[in-house]
């Protein structure tokens, strides 16, 4: 697949990029023996650059890959495979949204540590308690 990567010009756009995402059917420990997102994510390292993979499903060693700094599966819930398939698309796009939501939250929790010095420092959210009763 180098041909197909340089043909894509990919280094050139990894070299542009803030974030690389890739995806595969299946992320686990078979996924860096010559599986493209292995690949893009080796590529993505020597641009330092952040890697999400997201995949149909998240086999054993999928938290593992060299390179990929998060992974998510895009299924919601345990689902048939003809169902996965015709969803395929709403699925992907949903999975990405969620882990794009969540490495936003992450910048929004590193801002806040930053402009309190440390944690610790920042105030606690506190949160009232109320209950009543009715006869």
């Amino acid at each position: 697949f180098d041909v197909l990567l340089d043909h894509l010009d990919l280094d050139a756009r990894l070299a542009r990029a803030d974030l690389v995402i890739t995806a595969e059917g299946a992320l686990d420990h078979q996924t860096p023996r010559g599986k493209v997102p292995a690949e893009v994510a080796r590529r993505a390292k020597l641009h330092a650059r952040p890697v999400l993979a997201v995949a149909g499903t998240l086999g054993e060693g999928a938290h593992e890959v060299p390179g990929v700094d998060a992974c998510t599966g895009i299924l919601p819930a345990p689902m048939a495979l003809a169902e996965a398939m015709v969803r395929a698309s709403e699925l992907l796009t949903d999975a990405t949204e969620r882990a794009l939501r969540m490495m936003s939250l992450g910048a929004l929790v590193t801002e806040a540590q930053r402009s309190y010095g440390r944690a610790s420092d920042a105030p606690r959210a506190r949160r009232e308690v109320t209950s009543s009763t009715t006869s």
